[in-house]
């Protein structure tokens, strides 16, 4: 359906973000070794400046960790926009840039990303990816959910609940599963991470609590390398 306002100022930003470049992270979480032509950087996605663009001014480490949501539409956005989307805004489901940075920048299996492009794109117009079912791959995907149950049952007596100072113990040791990315926030910062992220937590952490802490630990490190923050 035709949109008929103009769009909002988050829209303008998010929409002026597709205009630049940003270079993709390593991914260094287990999954199934991707054909010779996935294990290199997507051509034109990483051979971006360090130097933020004007569409990308504002996009900061501080934005990161206060308006993730808003942090990962811009730094995506310049992404996606080097996929070489349509007119109306689409990406092949078949895309080998696409596909590359999804294998390189999320913990799925390169198998598995077929099925996940696919249901993505089922509900377009197209059978294409948008700008925002790519900003929901990259999201729901940022970590391995089968290892974040393992962290809290390793920290947790009664496999239900941990301590919050367990919990923030917990997290730091999330850096080894999150590679580059963990390198790219630099361990001055961590702190600023789980003080934003722990902002609301209660003296004991249940597992939904935790797995949510986890999630929003590994989107704001993948964000922060993704736009070298």
């Amino acid at each position: 359906m035709g949109n008929c306002c103009a769009p909002g100022s988050e829209d303008a930003e998010v929409n002026g973000a597709a205009a630049a470049a940003v270079t993709p992270q390593d991914n260094t979480m287990s999954k199934n070794s991707p054909p010779a032509s996935a294990a290199a950087s997507p051509a034109g996605v990483g051979s971006a400046s360090t130097q933020q663009s004007p569409a990308n001014r504002g996009l900061t480490f501080e934005l990161a960790v206060t308006d993730l949501e808003k942090a990962e539409k811009l730094a995506y956005g310049s992404v996606f926009a080097n996929f070489g989307p349509s007119a109306s805004g689409y990406v092949p489901v078949n895309s080998e840039l696409l596909i590359d940075y999804v294998s390189a920048n999320t913990c799925l299996p390169y198998t598995d990303i077929d099925t996940v492009l696919l249901t993505a794109a089922q509900n377009n117009d197209e059978m294409a990816i948008k700008l925002e079912n790519f900003l929901k791959i990259m999201q729901d995907n940022s970590i391995q959910e089968g290892m974040v149950l393992e962290r809290f049952l390793g920290l947790s007596d009664n496999g239900e609940a941990i301590q919050s100072s367990e919990c923030r113990s917990g997290l730091l040791m999330l850096k080894e599963e999150l590679g580059a990315a963990a390198a790219s926030v630099g361990e001055a910062r961590w702190e600023l991470v789980f003080d934003s992220v722990m902002a609301n937590a209660e003296a004991t952490v249940n597992m939904d609590a935790w797995t949510d802490y986890c999630r929003k630990v590994a989107r704001i490190a993948h964000v922060t390398h993704a736009a070298k923050l």
